[in-house]
């Protein structure tokens, strides 16, 4: 039962009955009009006469069609209130479930769809986390091996300078046994004492150790004087002569070649 029938149920019925009471009406009426038409004989009474010539009986009149009143659509009889009340909460009952079923299956669809665009997103981004993990891992490797080349490249280049230096300390040593090592000092020396310019003040047994820097090619780029028996006048001349002998001697021997000499200045030995 719908919802219109459910609100006018009780209109409908008594339509229904007034319908019924109009036709009935009507019917009655209709028998009253014609009911005194339909007469009855009238009772005849026989006696015995000379007969007369046959005089043809009137023709009675025809009886008038009675009529009939339309039929009228068989109307069930009214329910019982509390049945239609129960059938009413029932369907309204019905409707309910319904609508619940239809929440229910609305609430389910949309959690199904949660759940697949849940799993879309976790699908997505462990690939993301793979693809991360793998460009890490490549990185990794990449500076491993750089590392490891740089490393391998500043091995070697460490052990050419070693050889190189353990060659050059095998040919010094060779070229000190030999005497060379003597020869080029005795000429430093001897080119610094030539352009010493000795002070009044510097005595007999002038005797002091210069530490002389120089780069290749023999120019001198600094000079301190230590221990020495002069005054501040004997330590300038001396500093002075020094600077005035660059560019110092060539070795004899590459290998004995220093930057940093420490010269022993005894002019009068």
């Amino acid at each position: 039962m719908n919802a219109f029938l459910r609100e006018h149920a009780v209109s409908l019925v008594g339509s229904t009955l007034l319908h019924l009471l109009a036709a009935a009406g009507v019917l009655a009426a209709a028998w009253y009009v014609v009911a005194p038409k339909i007469t009855m004989p009238a009772t005849i009474d026989a006696y015995i006469a000379a007969p007369r010539p046959a005089r043809p009986a009137p023709e009675a009149p025809a009886p008038q069609p009675v009529p009939q009143p339309a039929p009228q659509p068989a109307t069930p009889p009214a329910e019982d209130a509390a049945v239609r009340e129960q059938k009413i909460r029932e369907a309204h009952e019905a409707e309910v479930r319904a609508a619940a079923r239809e929440k229910a299956a609305e609430a389910e669809r949309e959690a199904e769809a949660a759940a697949a665009k849940r799993r879309a997103a976790e699908a997505d981004a462990a690939r993301k986390r793979e693809q991360a993990a793998a460009a890490a891992k490549q990185k990794a490797e990449a500076e491993k091996r750089r590392v490891a080349a740089v490393d391998a490249k500043q091995r070697a280049a460490r052990e050419t300078y070693l050889a190189r230096e353990l060659a050059r300390e095998e040919q010094r040593i060779g070229a000190e046994n030999s005497g060379l090592n003597d020869r080029y000092a005795a000429e430093i020396r001897a080119r610094v004492e030539r352009a010493w310019i000795r002070p009044p003040t510097a005595k007999p047994g002038l005797r002091c150790i210069v530490n002389v820097t120089q780069v290749p090619g023999g120019t001198v780029t600094d000079v301190k004087i230590g221990e020495c028996n002069g005054d501040a006048a004997v330590l300038q001349s001396i500093t002075l002569a020094v600077f005035r002998a660059s560019p110092l001697p060539a070795p004899p021997d590459t290998s004995l070649f220093q930057r940093s000499l420490k010269l022993v200045f005894a002019p009068d030995d």
